[in-house]
């Protein structure tokens, strides 16, 4: 109990010391007034030229002011913006003066790309309810971007709106005009309709932004800063259906595994056909469904040497489980500006990458050649999400997936078996929101039809999960909030399946000397809970957040979720302070400290450290950070895999680095990473990024990367042994690990227009690691190893079947252990090009060629010269794609 204390008290004393002084004293935006839309008779040309007859008639909103690079000041040019509207869209014509018109950027980029050039930002509350909105922008180029914003701070750019614009650039300045129709909006029943709305305009070349309801740096808010924008009257309440059908092609040109293969000719052809489906049930509730959904135009996941227990996270990149993604992904979240985090292994709820994943049986598909799919079959899905007037928000996602097989030829017998079984994945989400508080609640659950007996043996049947959520503000003006979740999962199959899951890595129930946990053999289910609560201070130039959390043993996500760890628990005090307004040197600057500490649901202390940060911004636009923090010795659960817990010994690290001024033809930037632990383990990362513009429609992002580290103890296998009686029956095998990783990505994007683009991924990469001195753990509870050969047994290496033999006591009782030379040289190259052609509003044509290559020659060695040839001359894998979608809209 005196750890908790320990945990709590610096924390409740640093926040009591910091309290008073911590009260609001930033500048205040200036008051919300209104803008007025009117009604347009006459349809209006998209054309950017602002000579339709409305726009001679509908009041115009100057009344902007300078954020950066100058606080509070007026703009150094002139912006209007006008609004009109009609009885299926909203217009917005905005006039952008420049005196000097010809200095203005045009830098083409993808849509919903970041831009590198002058642009105007849009953004609407349709609901006005100071949490929500979405977000509208258009480059000087002509390109747009769009966005959901929520939690009133949040913005998601993952969003695709089906909505148009068009610039104009004369002697004056330039000017665009926007038309949203509603049915890509949400808001509330009702014939006189008041929104929220709010409008920026980037100066490329002076580095100036300016809104028209500016929120002072060191101040928050997005959605509850808007102005009011009335006038929209009389809108006659519709259902809209949009339907986007698509038809694609595949050509797949791979590398037979050996001869005979009777699945690989190394050719293969496919077809598909499917359909996305909008359905706005009301003004407010859409309802999005798939049938048959094809992801084939997304960028490839990038290579990824994992030695670890865990799998490595990949973030979401289909537009279907994008859209409306926030409303999900907030559990935990809602009512805070962010979720800072210090070994924090919360888990996350909702993965939604886990319907379609690659199936999980394939280990049971054994034969002389396998034929495996390499994702599973979405059969169908359906989205429904909204918000009512009242502040209720509602999520729903249902998937269905196919059961998969995989097909396997053992002597000439060709026979399926089923990889992974029909599965129904359902999420629900609602909440409840007010001016002061809110609450919400989020459901999971995973349903698998287990027909056959070895996937009953591998996979949970059932995966359930309800947690709620809220937050409070402290004081009326929202500067401290109270939030936090709880959550409870129950999991439950057949015990096999449930055996495997206890001793899995996030959970290893099998640790002798665990208190809390053990492994209950024949158990059908298992449960657990999950909770944090947080406290921020999320305006002013100190802010802070303090966080309690917790996983216990039991919990189980990864059905339809992510997790690493379960029996653990933290805390931490995080404290941020900054300077906004420009000085001699810097335009603005930055420092963070933060201290936490970890422990098990036995109250062992697992982690206890600190870190802290420094960022500053020139007056060039250069910027610069740098980095430090250290950690204590403490004990480590996890290093053994599933064995006695060891020590994870005091640590230190550091960092720094700098990026030019990204507005620059060339821009660079550089960063350098060193850590260090006790007794000899260390790694360092640098990497240099290098942006080139050449022309007003090509950019180029490359630059290297490299990592090379040393560690003392990597795992490597473990075996049971009764003669091992000081590491209760089991004995683990370690080595002395040297990595050393090297990649080089890069991006071209070739921007024809603003709706034709090539983009170009490319990502050689090269990883070799170099096991050696073999040895065992030699203690619970201690970070003591005895080598092979040295301090007890021997060991043997066969190079014919690159194979070990460990004997622990030489000629001893112990039997020996044997494990094949985990050493590794793995060279990849992936290469992704997409082009991408919207030919028609909504509609959009793709052609994808992807290549990988991969050589494992030569484990152990790194050789620069042999290696990068061996990584350009190994065997292609080629899939070449094309894909047409046709949007329209009733």
């Amino acid at each position: 109990m005196r750890m908790r204390r320990s945990v709590a008290t610096p924390a409740l004393l640093l926040i009591l010391l910091l309290a008073p002084r911590l009260r609001a004293q930033g500048q205040q935006a200036k008051p919300a007034h209104t803008l007025h839309a009117v009604r347009s008779s006459e349809k209006i040309t998209i054309d950017g030229i602002l000579d339709d007859a409305v726009w001679m008639t509908a009041p115009v909103e100057v009344e902007f002011t300078q954020r950066d690079p100058i606080e509070g000041v007026k703009p150094s040019e002139r912006t209007e913006i006008r609004v009109a509207y009609d009885d299926t869209s909203i217009y917005f014509g905005v006039r952008l003066f420049d005196k000097e018109p010809d200095k203005i950027v045009r830098q083409l980029s993808r849509r919903d790309d970041s831009f590198d050039a002058d642009y105007f930002t849009l953004q609407l509350s349709p609901n006005h309810d100071l949490l929500t909105g979405a977000e509208f922008d258009v480059s000087a180029a002509g390109v747009q971007r769009d966005a959901i914003i929520s939690n009133d701070v949040f913005t998601d750019y993952s969003w695709e709106g089906v909505w148009e614009s068009a610039v104009h650039v004369d002697n004056e300045g330039w000017s665009i005009e926007m038309r949203i129709p509603f049915s890509q909006l949400r808001f509330p029943r009702g014939d006189h309709q008041i929104w929220g709305i709010n409008a920026a305009r980037y100066i490329h070349r002076k580095n100036e932004t300016v809104w028209l309801q500016m929120v002072p740096k060191n101040q928050s808010g997005t959605a509850s800063r808007m102005h009011d924008l009335d006038g929209i009257d009389g809108l006659e309440a519709h259902r809209h259906l949009d339907l986007m059908p698509y038809i694609a092609g595949r050509s797949d040109f791979t590398r037979p595994s050996s001869p005979g293969d009777p699945f690989n000719s190394g050719s293969r052809f496919s077809g598909r056909t499917g359909v996305d489906v909008k359905y706005g049930v009301s003004s407010n509730f859409t309802l999005d469904a798939t049938v048959n959904p094809d992801f084939g135009q997304v960028e490839v996941d990038p290579a990824v040497v994992n030695i670890s227990q865990f799998e490595t996270f990949f973030p979401e990149k289909r537009p279907f489980f994008l859209e409306g993604a926030n409303i999900f992904n907030n559990f935990g979240q809602i009512g805070t500006n962010n979720n800072v985090g210090f070994n924090r292994a919360e888990p996350n709820l909702f993965y939604s990458r886990r319907i379609g994943r690659a199936p999980q049986g394939t280990s049971t598909a054994a034969g002389d050649f396998v034929d495996l799919p390499g994702a599973t079959t979405i059969l169908g899905a359906g989205k429904l999400t909204g918000k009512t007037r009242n502040g209720w928000t509602f999520g729903l996602v249902e998937g269905l997936t196919n059961r998969e097989r995989a097909n396997v030829s053992n002597k000439g017998q060709l026979s399926p078996v089923e990889v992974e079984p029909l599965t129904n994945y359902m999420v629900a989400r609602v909440l409840r929101e007010t001016n002061r508080a809110g609450i919400g609640f989020l459901a999971t659950e995973v349903d698998r039809d287990l027909s056959v007996p070895a996937l009953r043996d591998l996979l949970p049947q059932r995966a359930h999960m309800l947690g709620a959520d809220g937050y409070w503000y402290v004081d009326s003006k929202k500067n401290w909030v109270l939030y936090g979740k709880i959550a409870k999962s129950s999991v439950s199959g057949d015990a096999t399946a449930m055996d495997i899951l206890q001793q899995a890595p996030q959970h290893y129930f099998q640790r002798p000397d665990a208190r809390e946990v053990s492994l209950r053999s024949g158990a059908t289910s298992m449960s657990g809970s999950t909770g944090s609560v947080n406290l921020n201070r999320q305006s002013g130039n100190v802010t802070v957040n303090t966080a309690l959390w917790g996983v216990s043993p039991g919990f189980e996500s990864n059905d339809i979720g992510f997790q690493t760890n379960g029996d653990a628990a933290g805390a931490h005090t995080f404290v941020f302070w900054r300077k906004t307004a420009p000085d001699r040197l810097t335009r603005q600057r930055n420092a963070w400290i933060a201290k936490w500490y970890t422990w098990d649901y036995g109250r062992r202390n697992t982690g206890d450290g600190w870190n802290s940060n420094a960022w500053a911004q020139f007056m060039n636009y250069w910027t610069a950070f740098a980095g430090f923090g250290a950690h204590r010795t403490t004990r480590d659960d996890t290093l053994t895999r599933g064995g006695p817990a060891a020590l994870n010994l005091s640590g230190s690290f550091f960092n720094v680095g700098f990026n030019t001024d990204s507005r620059k033809k060339l821009s660079l930037g550089y960063s350098f990473f060193a850590a260090k632990n006790k007794p000899t383990a260390f790694s360092l990362s640098s990497g240099v990024s290098i942006n080139y513009k050449p022309t007003p429609s090509i950019t180029i992002s490359t630059g290297p990367s490299m990592d090379r580290s040393h560690t003392n103890a990597q795992y490597v296998t473990s075996q049971t042994d009764a003669t091992a009686i000081k590491t209760y029956g089991g004995r683990y095998v370690f080595a002395d690990i040297d990595q050393f990783d090297v990649q080089l990505t890069t991006r071209v994007n070739w921007i024809l227009s603003p709706k034709m683009s090539l983009q170009v991924y490319a990502q050689p990469f090269i990883s070799v690691g170099r096991y050696w001195d073999y040895k065992e753990f030699a203690q619970p509870s201690t970070y003591s190893f005895q080598r092979y050969g040295k301090e007890i047994g021997n060991i043997s290496f066969d190079p014919s079947s690159s194979q070990y033999v460990a004997n622990p006591d030489g000629n001893g009782p112990a039997p020996p252990i044997k494990f094949s030379d985990p050493s590794f040289n793995d060279k990849f190259l992936i290469v992704n090009a997409i082009f991408r052609w919207e030919w028609r509003l909504g509609s959009t044509l793709y052609f994808v060629w992807t290549e990988n290559r991969l050589d494992q020659s030569n484990p152990g060695m790194f050789s620069p010269g042999r290696d990068v040839g061996k990584l350009f001359s190994a065997h292609p894998n080629d899939i070449f794609l094309v894909r047409l979608a046709y949007w329209t809209s009733k």
